[in-house]
């Protein structure tokens, strides 16, 4: 396809999409309207796992949905308004709530999850990325008195999978994990899994980048991209054109006003998350913590501890809602003993990038030489990074994917 690649968005799938390209050979350039992993990638919950990959769309979403729908303190919330696109990627949602569509979705989430979470190391031992991180186990702590089935359930699946899980009672939960507190009933232990600082690796892609010779354009707004007799030609970003032989289009919930033109209509909402982290303290938890009932995250990263969930469409207008954010680390709260102290807090919020089908975007713009997607990983972009990279410089080199993306291809919808 050529020898030079413009990259736009500067997030987690954004620079690892540079990193790999510039590994083939293409002389990079990336550019972001933003601040380099300001968006999503600078406070998520910094998980890195293979497990719990199951898309949202499912049996019994919709009903569970509907129960949380007028709550602002719940873990899901749409907020109503006269929006085509969001009724558009309602139905395609529901559409894809079949348990078959669901268990396939999962499939190819975990394949593409796990060939990553093997980059993430590879990249680590070899010094092409530094950054906090650890690999260890993941806890789903269960607060409920008739948390059993469930845990088991859990367990199952996460076996049939592939994963080494087991489950924990309160008292085998406290050997592995003494920074729990007394409202945790039980848990269900998922071995090897990583977590880490997601800002940290975007930053340190960057400067690797930089110091290679890449070009990183900050605060410059992609207007289009620029196509000739059905091959890219490079894009228009603040009124300065930036000719490529390879645009590969990773501007997370921005993306489809980008794709539009090109043909393809994305249904990507931007789904709001929130996140609160904190300095650690003593006794602090030293592995993730799902707190399956709430639907939030507990992450030690460094020498903080966040607290990150809740999913909210339809407020991309609107100022961030105080009380959701609260909520969260409420909800966080509960797994923890009652006496933790919460200092030097650091609120934050982003727009995940969710598909109606709660898949990646990833692959070829069909008719258009040269155009590549990487967009709508939802709430898996830092996980699926460095594999959907990896894949795109494979696509620009005209290699075969190394994992399998058909599930994922840009024309699906």
């Amino acid at each position: 396809m050529g020898d030079s690649a413009v990259v736009v968005g500067a997030g987690a799938v954004g620079l690892s999409c540079a990193h790999f390209l510039n590994q083939v050979g293409f002389e990079v350039t990336v550019v972001d309207s933003g601040k380099i992993g300001r968006g999503c990638s600078y406070a998520n919950a910094g998980l890195l796992v293979a497990s719990h990959n199951v898309p949202l769309p499912g049996p019994g979403v919709v009903r569970e949905g509907l129960g949380y729908l007028g709550r602002r303190d719940g873990p899901f919330y749409i907020r109503p308004r006269p929006d085509a696109g969001l009724a558009r990627w309602i139905r395609l949602f529901l559409a894809a709530c079949g348990a078959d569509r669901q268990r396939r979705g999962a499939e190819a989430l975990v394949d593409l999850s796990r060939a990553s979470l093997q980059l993430v190391e590879d990249l680590v031992r070899t010094g092409q990325v530094e950054f906090p991180h650890r690999r260890g186990p993941l806890l789903s702590v269960y607060l409920s008195d008739n948390w059993e089935a469930a845990a088991a359930e859990e367990a199952e699946e996460q076996t049939d999978a592939g994963f080494r899980a087991r489950v924990l009672g309160w008292e085998e939960l406290l050997d592995i994990e003494p920074g729990v507190g007394p409202s945790v009933r039980g848990a269900v232990l998922v071995e090897g899994q990583a977590w880490g600082d997601c800002y940290a690796y975007v930053r340190s892609l960057a400067d690797r980048l930089g110091q290679g010779g890449s070009t990183l354009l900050e605060g410059r707004h992609v207007d289009r991209v620029l196509v000739e007799d059905d091959r890219v030609e490079g894009v228009v970003a603040g009124g300065d054109e930036l000719p490529a032989d390879v645009v590969v289009l990773a501007a997370g919930a921005s993306t489809p006003s980008l794709t539009s033109p090109l043909g393809i209509r994305l249904p990507i909402q931007p789904a709001r998350g929130y996140s609160s982290t904190f300095r650690s303290w003593e006794g602090a938890p030293r592995v993730p913590l799902m707190v399956e009932e709430a639907h939030v995250v507990v992450t030690p990263i460094g020498e903080r501890i966040r607290f990150a969930g809740t999913l909210e469409l339809g407020s991309a207008d609107r100022p961030p809602d105080p009380v959701r954010a609260g909520a969260v680390v409420r909800a966080g709260r509960r797994a923890l003993p009652g006496d933790v102290p919460l200092e030097d807090e650091e609120t934050w919020f982003g727009y995940r990038p969710l598909t109606a089908d709660d898949l990646p975007v990833i692959g070829l713009v069909p008719g258009i030489e040269g155009a590549i997607l990487a967009t709508g990983h939802g709430t898996l972009g830092f996980t699926q990074a460095a594999a959907t990279g990896k894949v795109v410089a494979e696509l620009a080199s005209g290699d075969e994917p190394s994992v399998p993306i058909e599930p994922f291809r840009p024309d699906r919808f």
